[in-house]
């Protein structure tokens, strides 16, 4: 063989393992989409989540409606107020492995406290999809979520890549023509402790008021 024929050789063997490693990439990203699809076909709608003190639903309400009238489509009703920890979808034959499991996370985490803090948007200031307020850092959140996160992949084979960001949804889907000023709002926050003895899986009904329906409280151990 010459050394033509060599070269040529290892450039499509090359370009065979880019080509395989290209198609397995977006093979991932199909089968992840249908998974997600798949989990959104069912009549209920589950995540889990932590529940917040109405006590803060009610500040970040009042002052977002009444001190300055935010023209936002959907707003999270006081009851509602909760910090997800993971997004489940449609659980079919999951419910009962998954509770199994979250008993044993339970099961390794202690109580913790957190503290709310500013105002803040997803998405551009001028357009924002979702108002919400930030929690300060927290180690054991985040460890927490961390385990939940690792459950759900193993049982759903879906694998979340965006990092996690808690917080606490007041309103969604902006509807007005003036935007929001970034100052404003990181100039006023909601100075607020409170105590996580538990997560819960939650029920979604579109419909009702409230709309999250908790099936399942898991405590965790004591400090």
């Amino acid at each position: 063989m010459t050394n033509f024929q060599k070269n040529l050789s290892i450039s499509s063997e090359k370009a065979f393992k880019i080509d395989l490693a290209l198609f397995e990439h977006n093979q991932l990203g199909k089968d992840n989409k249908k998974k997600r699809s798949d989990l959104m076909k069912g009549d209920k709608h589950y995540f889990i989540g932590i529940n917040v003190p109405v006590s803060i639903a009610h500040q970040a309400e009042n002052w977002a409606k009444e001190l300055i009238p935010f023209p936002f489509k959907q707003w999270t009703y006081p009851d509602d107020y909760h910090i997800t920890l993971q997004f489940l979808g449609f659980l079919d034959d999951k419910k009962e492995k998954l509770i199994t499991r979250l008993k044993e996370v339970a099961s390794r985490h202690s109580s913790f406290s957190l503290q709310t803090g500013q105002y803040d948007v997803f998405g551009a200031y001028n357009k924002p999809r979702v108002l919400y307020v930030s929690l300060r850092p927290n180690d054991k959140l985040m460890n927490l979520q961390r385990d939940i996160q690792a459950v759900w992949e193993e049982l759903s084979a879906l694998y979340e890549k965006r990092p996690y960001r808690p917080h606490i949804t007041i309103a969604k889907k902006w509807r007005g023509e003036a935007g929001l000023l970034e100052e404003q709002l990181k100039q006023t926050s909601i100075e607020e402790q409170f105590q996580v003895s538990s997560f819960a899986l939650f029920e979604v009904h579109p419909a009702s008021k409230p709309k999250y329906k908790k099936i399942l409280s898991f405590s965790l151990q004591s400090q």
